[in-house]
């Protein structure tokens, strides 16, 4: 007969932890260890937990420091001796055949863990009428992670409703995240994730009391919510990681009404934490629209706008106008605008997610998975930049095209620069950064648009990419200049901006540019240096006037920040100049980008009197009359 261990956490619950231990010992199947922890109560508990421990040799019991929920069931996890794990919360109670039904299904099925019904009792211990799954809807059936109609709505948040397999969860090295709310769900959810067999029965095997003090409005805290972003990036990341966003769409449903009304209903949070919190959890209220959720952004539509706006001040007004209706409803009607309806999940299963493209997108991210490369973020490539002193030479997918023999918008095809640009990509040294792609690694918190070129673009040239870069390299990020643009969350933009301005703040700088690229100009880009000098060159085919350049900017103080935007010729200028000594970055795209930025425009757009590249006819620019501009012009190629 196979041993379960019932891992029960115990924290402050005297009134309610006689009667969750009753159903535990008086189980009718007997091979079982409990396992309480006392987490530290100030209360009556550890007494009572000791008390029964004399009565029963299948009772464990630990006493502890407070560790929080998580702390606890992790210290049961590590006890436990059985071949299957239960969790039993100290203030529910279990079904006195509920191990025997589960033991008896994971069994029969070989299950990696098996799902139970359960019901909801009232504080005083009533258990209500009809269960949380519906009997006659709901029977013995397999889950999976791929159907929508029938798993999704039996795969609760919840471990205390389930019977897993000690060695499947041995196998997953899996443990609860550290005081964080809803350390249940990323558990849960992981687990579904991961197994290959999963089932469901219907019979009810556990009650979950619903306490009155449990009050949204006041449990709410700032902590609760910084702590639910955590959590929620995890299980979001999991998903992701795992190619199942399809599957999440649902989760996402179910949770992003839910927590937007928990924030409302909140009365413990000053308007100075509410920004803190809707700034932290932007990404998340705003990840509807990529997710194709329509009827969930309709809901609360002015709300979502406002947040992905950053009109905070907007959003606070909303959010205290429903707080006050919410006050004089009931709390079903409540409850009912906090969960989607099946009219909601049928709707997201028709907006189609372009199922091709999600299977492509899946299969390059296993491939990532299998072959990263180590590319550095946007922030820690700066930081590299600006703490070492270093050079940047960035490859981006022009550059790639150009190795490859073709040729782009503003440079024809030219078999030296190739070669030159293969050699720079190619090689193993330490003197010049070398700027490559992110989406080598993965598609994260792009836009639509963007993920579809990146998605196409990867599929044909990954494998060209890593012929030339190495496992042992770390390699900066060529997205360090596309700060703004490319992204969904487009909220730490400014950061980098500022960022990047900090690496010529108080320096004397040489700018090697197009003729009409005009960095700087219109704007506070380069407000903050000590000097400007500016090498104009041609705005197309630069490379052909390679030697003319590089002779010019040698002229140059080796103290001096050269900064360029020279498509592919800066590549390679950047690469040649660390070699000698001087710091020289590769930063085409950045004066773009940057007023994108300041315009808050929310797709690329022609800037009249600058070079835009990527801009249907944005090689066709005003003259600039400027006199700052013109005196800093030192040295024209033609």
């Amino acid at each position: 007969m196979n041993k379960v261990s019932i891992i029960v956490p115990v924290y402050n619950v005297e009134r309610y932890l006689v009667d969750s231990i009753e159903s535990a010992v008086n189980q009718t199947y007997k091979n079982i260890e409990i396992i309480l922890i006392d987490d530290g109560s100030k209360d009556s508990s550890g007494i009572i937990c000791d008390d029964y421990a004399k009565k029963d040799n299948r009772i464990k019991v630990i006493h502890q420091e407070n560790a929080g929920l998580s702390g606890a069931r992790n210290t049961g996890l590590s006890e436990a001796t059985g071949d299957y794990i239960m969790f039993l919360d100290s203030d529910d109670t279990f079904e006195l055949d509920a191990c025997e039904k589960l033991v008896e299904y994971i069994d029969e099925t070989n299950a990696d863990y098996v799902i139970g019904n359960y019901a909801n009792m009232s504080e005083d211990g009533k258990v209500w009428d009809k269960p949380i799954f519906d009997k006659s809807k709901y029977h013995k059936f397999k889950l999976s992670i791929t159907d929508y109609d029938q798993s999704f709505y039996i795969m609760n948040s919840g471990v205390w409703n389930k019977i897993f397999r000690k060695s499947f969860l041995d196998e997953l090295g899996i443990l609860f995240e550290d005081r964080l709310p809803a350390e249940d769900a990323i558990f849960t959810t992981y687990c579904f994730i991961k197994s290959k067999n999963v089932y469901y029965l219907p019979e009810i095997v556990y009650d979950y009391r619903l306490r009155d003090a449990d009050s949204i409005s006041t449990s709410c805290s700032i902590e609760y919510f910084m702590g639910i972003n955590k959590a929620y990036r995890i299980i979001y990341n999991n998903f992701k990681n795992n190619n199942h966003l399809d599957y999440y769409r649902y989760f996402y449903a179910k949770s992003v009404n839910y927590m937007l009304f928990r924030f409302i209903d909140s009365e413990k949070l000053v308007d100075e934490e509410r920004i803190k919190v809707l700034d932290a959890m932007k990404w998340f209220y705003t990840l509807g629209s990529s997710l194709r959720i329509p009827t969930v952004i309709k809901s609360v539509k002015y709300i979502l706008e406002s947040i992905e706006n950053r009109d905070y001040e907007q959003t606070l007004k909303y959010c205290e106008i429903l707080r006050q209706i919410r006050k004089m409803l009931p709390k079903e009607i409540n409850e009912k605008m906090s969960k989607p309806n099946a009219e909601t999940y049928k709707e997201i299963e028709e907006y189609d997610m372009d199922n091709e493209m999600l299977k492509r997108k899946a299969d390059l991210l296993q491939e990532m998975q299998k072959s990263p490369i180590t590319i550095m973020n946007i922030e820690d490539t700066i930081n590299k930049i600006k703490t070492e002193r270093k050079s940047i030479a960035r490859f981006g997918d022009g550059e790639l095209d150009i190795i490859k023999g073709g040729e782009i918008g503003f440079q024809n095809k030219n078999e030296k620069l190739g070669q030159r640009l293969k050699e720079v990509l190619s090689a193993k040294q330490d003197f010049c950064i070398i700027g490559v792609p992110d989406v080598l690694n993965s598609f994260d918190n792009l836009t639509e648009e963007s993920e579809k070129f990146w998605i196409n673009n990867m599929e044909m040239h990954r494998k060209t990419w890593l012929e030339y870069l190495h496992n042992d390299m770390e390699y900066g990020t060529s997205n360090m200049t596309r700060l703004y643009i490319r992204y969904k969350d487009r909220s730490n933009a400014g950061k980098y901006f500022d960022m990047l301005k900090s690496l010529w703040e108080d320096r004397d700088v040489v700018i090697c540019e197009g003729e009409q690229t005009r960095m700087g100009v219109g704007n506070d880009l380069l407000d903050k240096c000590k000097s400007v000098k500016r090498v104009i060159c041609p705005s197309e085919n630069a490379f052909d006037k390679y030697d003319e350049i590089i002779a010019e900017l040698r002229k140059q103080p080796k103290d001096s920040l050269i900064v360029m935007a020279l498509g592919p010729t800066a590549t390679i200028l950047a690469y040649e100049l660390a070699r000698e000594g001087y710091q020289a970055l590769d930063i085409g795209h950045l004066d773009i980008e940057y007023e994108w930025y300041i315009r808050n425009v929310s797709k690329k757009e022609k800037i009249m009197n600058k070079y835009t590249n990527e801009v249907k006819q944005g090689n066709i620019t005003q003259d600039v009359k400027d006199e700052d501009y013109n005196k800093q012009i030192e040295t024209v190629i033609e």
